[in-house]
């Protein structure tokens, strides 16, 4: 009889150790993070609350998605989070290293020169660019689009105005040059075709 309960027991233990092993794996798998644990943790609060390893914090950057990359410094958070991670680990960062001499000569030359800086194999010239628009007081961050809409209306007050001129005095309008006429009047029929 003794030794049925100890066969009995032996059966049941190994069930009992077996699901206590199968539960701590359970749960203690949401405490190795992933990227996506990284990206929502830094997406609740903008702070890294949890501890992560150098590659999950790498992959994080990765797959970070464009609106929180735009709207939120989650990026940055990450990524200084990851250089802590490298410098505990004894590796320094290639970003974290100050230019060498040579480079900070290159960067100082560059500054001072007037002509164009070779970048890339093609020539640079600072505030080239944007030479044309500045001299026009329009500045350089002014978008090709608004910029186009703005030669657009001001083409449609012209025309606009025009129009008026030849309506309220027709002997003026008459000294106008021909191909502004022509135009004119080729505005005035497509005009008078659309309120048909």
């Amino acid at each position: 009889m003794r030794s049925f309960s100890v066969t009995a027991k032996a059966p049941r233990s190994a069930v009992s150790v077996a699901l206590a092993l199968l539960a701590c794996a359970l749960l203690c798998a949401p405490a190795f993070g992933s990227a996506n644990d990284v990206i929502r943790d830094c997406s609740e609060d903008g702070v890294l609350n949890g501890h992560y390893s150098h590659s999950e914090l790498a992959k994080a950057l990765d797959k970070l998605p464009s609106d929180l990359d735009e709207y939120t410094d989650c990026r940055a958070v990450i990524r200084n989070a990851e250089l802590r991670s490298a410098k505990k680990r004894g590796g320094a960062p290639a970003a974290a290293s100050p230019p060498s001499a040579q480079e900070q000569q290159e960067v100082d030359k560059a500054a001072k020169s007037t002509g164009p800086v070779i970048v890339g194999g093609k020539g640079i010239r600072p505030g080239g660019a944007g030479a044309p628009f500045k001299a026009a007081g329009f500045g350089t961050d002014l978008p090709t689009l608004v910029l186009v809409v703005l030669v657009a209306l001001v083409g449609a007050m012209l025309a606009g105005g025009i129009l008026a001129v030849q309506r309220r005095w027709p002997a003026l309008a008459r000294g106008l040059p021909a191909p502004i006429r022509k135009l004119t009047d080729t505005l005035r029929d497509g005009i008078s075709r659309f309120r048909r």
